[in-house]
């Protein structure tokens, strides 16, 4: 959208500072043809009926004038409205990443000739740094959360901080401040408390030993109804080699050549099925908290998992019948594989949800996989990101469920990881499988471990493989239909990982870590 390819907004007659009166008639049409062109704009494929600013609040931005924090309401030719945190500032060109740039100014202000995404301008990540940080709001007409970790710490404004866009990034966008801070605005917005800002000033009220970045704030908007809009998070930055993905992905091919005895990353999977452990711990330690205090894992909870992946798995064994003459050969065999076998799934669900429910539900991560974790400089493990899977509503991402979501989601994600190491044409996929075979026992040995010494938050070893066995069944449907509609080409991991589950996969929790 640089150079020529943007569109011009005509600034006729018109003051910036006096935005919130023109935004309604004057910047529609640019930003409609702007989001979709964004990374954590969510609905590329829908069509932009109407995009108008539903609330405009003023962030002041030093020299360069106003930061405006505009909440964007879209709606679409069908299908729900969405929501959308978009600031807009000024620059001058060439000033800012083309990344930034959403409109030519015309007539320009002074030096003044872009309307930009104000997070590619320091004066408003500057300004929302202050906002959590100074003991007293400049008057944005925001709230804001401060928790005990910033006041311990005695955090303060420091002005010398200019921000820096972090990159890679898909649905957020994120500014780190001298490696120091890292300051989350949220882009799709949902009315009511977004389990990150909640999960971490709950843990923030734990103690300073759990495996999350410490989290000191937050800034938060209201719907005309009062509820709130989180749009902004503060945390403090970890210092570290990547995400556990890459860090995993750039040893295993090594591993799987045998050129590498493989020890560094047993140590890992170990240390990530302990400190997952601790993570539960910490989220279960609160009996009174009515938002996060333990509660049963009880018959109707299982009846109710059971259920939903009855219904998950009629609708994507359609999915992969209808599929079935496109999908490339490997994947192709795989599917009609599975499709023979619908007795035995039915065998495999029936035969889980009859070992019994047990444990406590608890508030978890909820999206948890590799790419959630950093490891640290010292290969240390945190974890990130707990706002829960992003195509569910806001209120079922809050609700309790067994913490063996989680683990499931981490042992799906390990099986992920082994296939992708493999080298072009498969070769070594026999020793791919019994890798991660090996580490889904020593993953769930360290977690079982640590569980243990917190009785009660986790059933016996007999109904947790069942409860276990669900939510992997579940994870994997989940995976089958999100691979047939975007790399069916990756179809034949998650069909795989469901054989394996039928043909007797080993599933105990606990013993010697």
């Amino acid at each position: 959208m640089s150079g020529e390819g943007l569109r011009t907004l005509d600034l006729s007659g018109k003051d910036w500072e006096s935005l919130p009166l023109w935004a309604a008639n004057s910047l529609p049409e640019v930003l409609a043809a702007f989001l979709p062109s964004r990374r954590w704009f969510g609905s590329k494929s829908r069509t932009i009926r109407k995009v108008w600013p539903e609330a405009v609040l003023p962030l002041p931005g030093g020299g360069r004038g106003t930061v405006f924090l505009c909440l964007l309401r879209v709606v679409f030719e069908a299908g729900e409205e969405e929501m959308y945190f978009l600031p807009l500032a000024r620059a001058g060109r060439g000033e800012i990443p083309e990344a930034g740039e959403i409109a030519r100014l015309d007539p320009p202000e002074g030096n003044y000739q872009v309307l930009a995404d104000g997070f590619f301008v320091p004066e408003t990540g500057q300004g929302l740094l202050r906002e959590i940080l100074s003991p007293d709001s400049d008057g944005s007409g925001l709230d804001r959360v401060r928790t005990k970790i910033l006041e311990k710490r005695g955090l303060t404004f420091d002005p010398t901080l200019v921000p820096t866009v972090f990159g890679g990034e898909q649905s957020n966008t994120s500014l780190l401040f001298g490696r120091r801070l890292m300051l989350k605005a949220f882009r799709r917005l949902s009315p009511g408390m977004n389990p990150d800002l909640e999960v971490g000033e709950f843990l923030a009220r734990q103690g300073e030993d759990i495996p999350i970045p410490a989290t000191f704030g937050a800034l938060l908007a209201r719907t005309p109804q009062g509820e709130p809009l989180v749009l902004a998070l503060l945390q403090e930055f970890v210092e570290n080699q990547g995400d556990g993905w890459s860090w995993f992905l750039s040893r295993l091919p090594a591993v799987l050549a045998e050129e590498d005895d493989g020890v560094s990353l047993d140590r890992m999977v170990g240390r990530l099925g302990t400190e997952t452990a601790r993570l539960h711990q910490a989220l279960g330690r609160d009996p009174i908290d009515p938002d996060f205090a333990p509660r049963p894992f009880g018959e109707e909870d299982l009846a109710r998992l059971a259920d939903e992946i009855a219904e998950r798995l009629g609708r994507v064994l359609g999915a992969l019948e209808g599929a079935l003459p496109r999908l490339p050969p490997v994947p192709r065999t795989k599917a009609g594989d599975l499709l023979l076998r619908r007795e035995d799934l039915e065998r495999f669900l029936s035969d889980c949800r009859a070992r019994g429910p047990g444990g406590k539900r608890l508030r978890c991560h909820g999206d948890f996989h590799l790419g959630q974790v950093l490891v640290t400089s010292r290969e240390g493990v945190v974890f990130l990101d707990f706002e829960g899977e992003p195509a569910l509503p806001l209120a079922l991402r809050r609700l309790r469920t067994t913490p063996l979501q989680d683990v499931a989601g981490m042992l799906r994600s390990f099986h992920y990881l082994s296939m992708s190491a493999l080298p072009p044409g498969q070769k070594g996929r026999e020793r791919a499988e019994k890798w991660y075979e090996g580490q889904v026992r020593r993953y769930l040995r360290a977690y079982g471990a640590k569980m243990s010494t917190t009785p009660g938050l986790l059933p016996d070893p007999f109904r947790a493989g069942g409860i276990l066995g669900l939510c992997l069944l579940r994870k994997a449907l989940y995976e089958v239909q999100y691979e047939i509609d975007n790399r069916p080409g990756w179809l034949e991991i998650p069909l795989s990982g469901i054989l394996s589950l039928l043909d007797g996969s080993h599933l105990e929790i606990g013993g010697e870590a």
